[in-house]
């Protein structure tokens, strides 16, 4: 018997029947797919029923079905692999969602990658309207939970997002699983931005709602669904945090040294793509940081600021940019209500945005002190029912670029004379992320975009003198290995 399984998971009103075609083409072909059982989770999802001893089952229900099936596969398969389509990817969440609520996090180790096709993660606007009213005689309760903005699937994405997607280590109430979502270019049954939602990881192939899932001339299903399967055989299993005497492996490179007075060092110069750059590093308040045009905050995925009160870099902002009164009272809070307006007009306020977005907003009293823009990148996520947060480090990469992305398309919108960019070791406080993986993960970004733009300079800001001393330490290192002459 393989080791590897791949458990298949339909939508609403189908069967395991539509996934005959592709795995078809899955058994013919030679490498990862070879690896694999085919294996299928089937559920009752019928438009209507007049058999009064027959009901629906909802989501809730299909979980806990999805649970016991695969309690029941063989202790053989070291790997799993979830495929799903439309409602199935709901139904795979919503099990993910109710094991870490019963705190088995350890349980779900053997699940090394989730792939979904057309999932409505934000629902189906497709004929509305009629649903409601259809569904609403025949009591569909699968239907219902394919609306937009359902609370139960809110609720259960956020939960999976924070304890599966962004899960930085394996215990009881969290597991890293990778997600890989598809959308169809021309699925008008669930648009790409509900397929994607939050999800940092996703692409769009060819077909509709349906025939996303068909194998076609083109081979791009069967080559993508390759890739992952490939992917899940190689990525190690998650672990459990390893921690020490002297505490989490994470603060060891954290002094408890605060600048209590800005410091400043370099430029030092460094050679990017046909000429250079030059970096800076600052110490202490980032309230007493001068002549910058763009200061970039690291916030949580649902774009919310600090409290004034909190000892934090998005407090510390919070507080510099509003206007205040004689006494110091808070007269207007300009960067925190922009960030809302931002939210309102760009995403659904009070739900969380898709990791590494970042939204620009004014500087309010900063702006006497040179600072025009103020960027909030969205790359801690909280865990649900703690106070602790967890980075995706893809999350800081996606965060870097999209800062040079928005940069660009204000220089060019607004005239703005962007020239000079300040970086937070994003994740390198209650992050999880230790200060040298933080620095390397936004490094390699920076040099995407600076070998092609090197207009820019580069500021980094900390707040404790050793991280001072460690990144002044580190560009000048890599100035001596391949820095400018």
């Amino acid at each position: 018997m393989r080791t590897a399984a791949i458990v298949f998971v339909h939508g609403l009103f189908s069967s395991s029947a539509t996934w005959g075609d592709l795995q078809e083409q899955l058994s013919g072909l030679p490498g990862a797919a070879q690896e694999f059982d085919l294996l299928f989770f089937g559920y009752a999802t019928r438009r209507t029923s007049m058999n009064p001893l027959r009901k629906m089952p909802n989501l809730d229900t299909v979980a806990e079905s999805l649970k016991g099936y695969l309690e029941d596969l063989p202790g053989s398969y070291e790997r799993l692999v979830f495929v799903t389509h439309s409602q199935g990817g709901l139904v795979v969440q919503r099990f993910l969602w109710r094991m870490l609520v019963e705190g088995r996090g350890r349980d779900l180790a053997r699940i090394r990658r989730v792939v979904m096709f057309a999932c409505p993660n934000n629902g189906s606007e497709l004929f509305l309207l009629l649903r409601r009213g259809l569904m609403a005689v025949v009591r569909n309760k699968q239907e219902r939970e394919l609306r937009p903005l359902q609370a139960s699937v809110q609720d259960a994405q956020r939960r999976v997002m924070t304890g599966i997607v962004n899960a930085g280590y394996l215990s009881s109430d969290r597991c890293p699983i990778p997600f890989m979502l598809y959308a169809g270019e021309s699925d008008n049954v669930v648009s790409p931005a509900s397929a994607v939602s939050v999800f940092p990881e996703a692409a769009v192939l060819p077909g509709d709602h349906f025939s996303v899932i068909k194998p076609g001339l083109d081979g791009r299903l069967v080559r993508a669904l390759q890739v992952n399967l490939d992917k899940a055989l190689r990525e190690p299993f998650p672990k459990e945090p390893v921690s020490s005497a002297s505490g989490p492996a994470h603060w060891e490179a954290q002094g408890k040294d605060f600048l209590m007075e800005h410091r400043r060092s370099g430029p030092v110069e460094v050679k990017t793509g046909s000429s250079t750059t030059r970096f800076f590093v600052h110490g202490g308040p980032l309230e007493q940081l001068s002549g910058i045009d763009i200061v970039v905050s690291s916030e949580n995925i649902y774009l919310q600021m600090s409290q004034f009160f909190k000892p934090t870099v998005s407090a510390s902002l919070r507080r510099a940019a509003a206007i205040k009164g004689v006494g110091g009272e808070i007269l207007e809070d300009v960067v925190s209500d922009s960030l809302i307006t931002w939210l309102r007009a760009h995403a659904r306020y009070g739900l969380p945005v898709r990791e590494g977005t970042v939204a620009p907003t004014p500087s309010g009293a900063l702006a006497h002190r040179g600072v025009q823009r103020i960027y909030h990148a969205a790359v801690v996520s909280p865990v649900d029912g703690t106070g602790e947060y967890t980075v995706n480090p893809y999350a800081i990469t996606r965060a870097t670029h999209n800062v040079f992305e928005v940069a660009r398309r204000e220089r060019h919108e607004m005239d703005l004379p962007l020239s000079s960019i300040c970086l937070p070791l994003f994740g390198a406080g209650r992050g999880g992320i230790t200060l040298a993986r933080s620095f390397e993960l936004i490094w390699d970004a920076l040099m995407t975009e600076l070998c092609d733009d090197t207009s820019w300079s580069i500021h980094f800001a900390v707040r404790r003198q050793r991280n001072f001393d460690l990144l002044m330490e580190r560009l000048l290192t890599i100035k001596e290995e391949n820095g400018a002459e």
